[in-house]
């Protein structure tokens, strides 16, 4: 009987991360096509395949299911790319690297990636700030490489350009473009690059 109960636990146990990844992705879908105000704990539970109480056992509330899809997102970005700039000698091949790891990992969750631009005002202020600072570390990782490459540029300009970069990557959640993702994906990236790499105006 001992062995049965432990045994039961344990399956629940392995299903539990698995489940909140399930109704995290559920939610990012849902908010991205009805807006966050739009979604209600019931729908989430739908979609995810379970009933909306059940939502509860995983997520205390709306709000926090949100902060957790948002927040790893911005971590994931983060680390991945400090990750890239710490082991790559070459700052041509880091900015590669930094280029590559961006557009794949937008495309890869674009319905998180429109979330985290279009649903921030719905964070709580502490989570707000907390994304804001590290999307700004974020950056400053893509400006230090870039710097490297365009003596050229100040640190303003540099930090300009990489902003417009992103965004200019990030626009293409607004819609569906489609295109095969996999050549999508290869034009964005060309196109990022060529952005960071153009020639400065003569002053």
């Amino acid at each position: 009987m001992g062995s049965s109960s432990t045994s039961a636990k344990d399956n629940v146990t392995k299903r539990q991360p698995h489940r909140r990844e399930q109704i995290l992705d559920a939610a990012m879908e849902l908010f991205h096509q009805k807006g966050y105000h739009g979604t209600g704990m019931d729908e989430i539970g739908d979609a995810a395949g379970i009933t909306g109480p059940g939502v509860y056992r995983h997520f205390e509330s709306k709000e926090q299911i949100l902060a957790v899809g948002v927040r790893a997102k911005v971590t994931d970005a983060l680390e991945r790319s400090r990750a890239i700039v710490e082991t790559t000698d070459s700052p041509e091949l880091a900015l590669d690297g930094l280029i590559s790891n961006f557009v794949d990992g937008l495309l890869d969750s674009r319905a998180l990636s429109a979330v985290l631009m279009r649903e921030r005002h719905a964070l709580a202020p502490t989570t707000r700030r907390w994304v804001d600072r590290a999307e700004r570390l974020h950056v400053e990782e893509w400006v230090h490489v870039l710097s490297q490459l365009r003596t050229d540029l100040s640190d303003g300009e540099a930090r300009m350009m990489v902003h417009a970069a992103l965004w200019m990557c990030l626009s293409v959640t607004y819609y569906e473009s489609g295109i095969d993702p996999k050549r999508e994906g290869e034009v964005l990236k060309r196109m990022v690059r060529a952005a960071l790499l153009c020639a400065a105006p003569r002053s």
